[in-house]
């Protein structure tokens, strides 16, 4: 019986190639996803053996003595600067302290009540200077009224001396004539002798008041009722003016002594501790972890108060074996992962150290895993979460443990394959876009032409 020829539609033949070609590409999409999804985890070293960690800082009394006031609870946020505490030494010997602060109050007092009689005096100085302004203005200007006045007297009486010796010319020419005789004339010449006797006075007087007038105004007084008030007045201004600066030179010795005081005082409160009324003081930002000190309690000089840290110094410190950690370098992607929270968090690698000595059991706030000889600790510190706009978000003070301090974590430290490509492929596009990168390449690039352009010029003479 011959074996009957199957024969396939065109179309049938097409629909069997494509899905023939779709389950390749299925299968081979299928295969890479597992090798992807396995791979990673060969990049990957993870420590179950980590804690989240960050270094306390005391806030310790100044001095020994007795807390008078306190205001610490437990998850407080606290800046630099802030008053934590009042701590005072009622049995500290503060004798000459005492005396000095005693002496401040006396200078200051003393101060006060010479500014106020300075102050006084300087008011009736003004007032005395203005009097003989006044008074001074006013004699000025009654000499002045005084000389116009002269000075008219002085022309009447030259007018009249004119007239006087045009009239004994007169006679003089009828004499001359012989018209009448020398008896005649004697009345005429002791009239014209007359009015120049009064014009000389007047003119003397006038020179007279002009002579005060300028006395008076450089302050020369020669007599009078007015001069003697003027002469009062200003022996009280002179006497003002030597009182107020004698005021002042007591002010300034005062007030160099108060310095002094102070200085001293200054002085004696380091000595003592400044053990009136020491303030605790926070030295740096952070929350408060715990309060050790209570209202009534007798301190220490440099007993703690309170602990408070800082979550921004927060790291997480995981334990590796050191064969491990060989190829790692400073920098390196990690991740920590919040059992509690069931969140991971990016963080990076910025120390690796053989022992690390916590100190003291208070200078951390965790205990650090136990770690052997062949261990190393690993210090990761944690990446700020992503916030609006791509910009790091901004933490929550008020919320305390918001670090996570305390909490037992896992950390795994390196990068998945697509990760390195990524790092190492831009790290590669940055070194030959680099001006040094372009530089060498065009300097290989003149050696590698330079034979051929010498072999063409010798080819071609």
């Amino acid at each position: 019986m011959k074996a009957e020829t199957i024969v396939l539609d065109p179309r049938d033949h097409k629909i069997l190639s494509v899905s023939r070609a779709l389950g390749y590409v299925f299968a081979f999409m299928l295969i890479f996803v597992i090798a992807m999804a396995m791979i990673p985890n060969q990049f990957f070293i993870v420590s179950t053996r980590a804690v989240i960690n960050a270094p306390v800082q005391m806030i310790a009394s100044p001095i020994y003595g007795r807390v008078d006031r306190i205001s610490l609870q437990v998850g407080q946020v606290v800046k630099l600067g802030d008053v934590m505490a009042t701590v005072s030494n009622p049995n500290q010997d503060q004798t000459s302290l005492t005396g000095l602060r005693l002496e401040k109050l006396d200078l200051t007092e003393k101060l006060n009540n010479t500014r106020s009689v300075v102050q006084e005096r300087t008011g009736q100085l003004q007032k005395v200077k203005s009097q003989i302004a006044d008074v001074k203005n006013g004699v000025i200007s009654e000499l002045s009224a005084v000389i116009e006045n002269a000075r008219y007297n002085v022309q009447t009486y030259e007018a009249r001396l004119n007239e006087q010796n045009a009239l004994l010319q007169r006679q003089l020419v009828l004499l001359t004539k012989k018209l009448i005789s020398e008896a005649s004339i004697e009345p005429q010449r002791q009239k014209r002798n007359a009015a120049q006797y009064e014009l000389d006075s007047a003119r003397g007087e006038l020179r007279r008041d002009e002579i005060v007038l300028s006395l008076v105004e450089r302050d020369i007084y020669t007599g009078g009722t007015v001069a003697a008030n003027l002469l009062t007045l200003e022996m009280q201004r002179t006497k003002l003016a030597g009182e107020i600066a004698e005021d002042n030179i007591e002010i300034n010795q005062m007030t160099e002594r108060k310095q002094q005081v102070e200085n001293l005082i200054a002085r004696e409160e380091g000595r003592l501790g400044k053990t009136g009324a020491a303030e605790v003081v926070a030295e740096r930002h952070g929350q408060i972890v715990s309060v050790d000190a209570s209202f009534g309690d007798f301190v220490m000089q440099g007993q703690p108060v309170a602990k408070s840290l800082d979550c921004n110094e927060a790291f997480a410190a995981a334990v590796y074996r050191s064969r491990d950690v060989t190829s790692l370098e400073i920098g390196m992607p990690a991740m920590v992962n919040f059992r509690s929270l069931g969140v991971k968090r990016d963080a990076h690698i910025y120390k690796i150290v053989r022992y690390f000595n916590s100190g003291p059991e208070n200078r951390y706030y965790a205990k650090f895993p136990e770690a052997e000889g062949h261990e190393v600790y690993v210090l990761v510190k944690i990446d700020e979460p992503a916030g609006v706009g791509g910009g790091p978000a901004q933490q929550n003070d008020d919320k305390f443990f918001g670090c996570h301090v305390g909490e037992d974590v896992i950390v795994s430290l390196g990068e998945t394959i697509v990760s390195r490509i990524a790092r190492y492929s831009t790290l590669a596009m940055d070194r030959l876009a680099s001006p040094s990168a372009m530089l060498s390449a065009s300097t290989l690039f003149d050696k590698a032409t330079a034979p051929r352009s010498a072999a063409a010029e010798s080819a071609n003479p």
